[in-house]
């Protein structure tokens, strides 16, 4: 019978204890990883729920207040000011001053001081495209948005906009952009 040099015998158990000890921290970090992981998800149900009751209570309120009107998806606007001009379709590109706040009043997102942003209706949140068709250039609306016709269940991918958020808007319907002048100006 042969017997191993102590000093082999020594690298072997040190090698033992080694994959054992790795293959332990892999467990610890796997289950440390999953709680983490419990505590993000019950966080965003938490967070989602509390959506949805603080919207239900910003637009219980809202619709109190004089002027509101309700439409059939749900959406509350109050009209600010009223214009004259052009009534947009959902193909056509427009300007507007616009601020989106959540219900606690911080803003996340408007547009540029003395710069309307030109959009697209057809490519603007469900909520903005229930509404837009029904401004004409010149008015000012304050329109509070239920999360199913903003980002819904989900929020924003940049997370400023969370779970079942109801949203607040303020659009001012600057111009219809007139699509034959566009195509005027393109032609030599």
């Amino acid at each position: 019978m042969r017997f191993l040099p102590a000093w082999a015998w020594l690298i072997w158990v040190g090698f033992v204890g080694l994959v054992a000890a790795e293959e332990e921290v892999t467990k610890d970090e796997a289950a440390k990883e999953e709680v983490v992981n419990e505590a993000a998800n019950l966080q965003a149900e938490t967070g989602a729920r509390k959506n949805i009751t603080l919207g239900a209570m910003f637009r219980e309120e809202f619709q109190q207040q004089e002027g509101v009107q309700e439409l059939k998806c749900g959406i509350l606007y109050k009209v600010e000011a009223e214009g004259k001009g052009k009534t947009p379709k959902t193909s056509d590109w427009i300007r507007v001053n616009y601020a989106g706040k959540h219900v606690d009043g911080r803003v996340f997102d408007k547009s540029k001081e003395g710069e309307p942003a030109r959009l697209r209706v057809d490519r603007t949140v469900p909520g903005w495209q229930e509404v837009l068709p029904r401004m004409r250039e010149g008015d000012k609306w304050e329109v509070v948005i239920p999360s199913h016709l903003g980002y819904g269940a989900k929020g924003t991918g940049a997370g400023n906009i969370g779970a079942n958020e109801t949203l607040v808007f303020t659009i001012e319907l600057v111009e219809v952009e007139d699509p034959a002048k566009k195509a005027e100006a393109k032609q030599p």
